[in-house]
């Protein structure tokens, strides 16, 4: 199971073990899966920023990005998000995050005080906006396509939240830089971060039509919290990488 069979980069979360950030960056680092990347969960700010170098240094080796805080100051404007952005990208040191996830605020004209300051800094990292539970990115859309923004594209929250829109937007799939893969569960308008075992046959189809239209740079991140879920996922992945290839083949 080293072996990857699809063009993507592979990617894990930073939390598979009830165990420090330093132990799970150390196991992922080591293990003999084809998982290359760590995706750094900085869901709250202030224990993110808290974060010590010597943290990340048992992930050298990976390439990471962020998943940046659901709790951004978003009330004080935007040059208070995008600093406490910036302060937190840089945090991993040596990890030297590509890129980074946000959850859009419900007002696009707040995502774009943001993506204009990003785009003026040119920090050398990715600023992707995720479609999320409330927020499909359709009243963001002219943001995103303003400012040249990439995404990323969640497809547990697109398949429970009914964000069929999403897929048919101008341009999407030139935007996708990172998919968040996972099983949602079978109840709409509600998600779990199951393994791709959990697949029903259309959620596997909707799934497999999405890596048919992927571009061979797209990373993509098995968003579940256990090292059993995660290789259970990359079974799947497999299968389904494999009946795309003979589903192209025989076209």
């Amino acid at each position: 199971m080293n072996t990857n069979p699809s063009p993507w980069r592979l990617s894990a979360t930073s939390w598979l073990w009830p165990k420090s950030l330093s132990e799970n960056l150390r196991r992922i680092a080591s293990w003999k899966l084809p998982v290359s990347e760590v995706a750094l969960l900085f869901y709250q700010h202030a224990p993110s920023l808290a974060y010590l170098p010597k943290e990340f240094e048992p992930g050298r080796g990976l390439s990471s990005h962020v998943h940046l805080p659901l709790d951004l100051p978003w009330d004080d404007g935007p040059r208070a998000v995008w600093e406490l952005l910036d302060r937190l990208m840089a945090v991993p040191g040596a990890l030297s995050p590509w890129g980074g996830v946000l959850h859009p605020p419900a007002q696009p004209d707040r995502l774009a005080g943001v993506a204009r300051i990003w785009r003026e800094a040119a920090p050398g990292w990715r600023l992707m906006v995720e479609n999320i539970p409330g927020q499909d990115l359709r009243a963001h859309w002219p943001v995103v396509q303003e400012y040249d923004l990439p995404v990323c594209l969640d497809v547990g929250h697109q398949m429970a939240f009914d964000q069929d829109w999403l897929l048919d937007a101008p341009d999407l799939f030139e935007r996708v830089e990172l998919v968040h893969c996972y099983a949602p569960g079978m109840v709409k308008q509600r998600h779990e971060h199951l393994s791709l075992t959990e697949l029903s046959p259309s959620q596997r189809r909707i799934i497999k039509g999405i890596l048919a239209r992927l571009g061979p740079d797209t990373r993509i991140l098995f968003e579940v919290f256990s090292e059993s879920d995660l290789r259970g996922s990359l079974e799947t992945f497999y299968a389904l990488c494999r009946e795309l290839s003979q589903e192209s083949g025989a076209k």
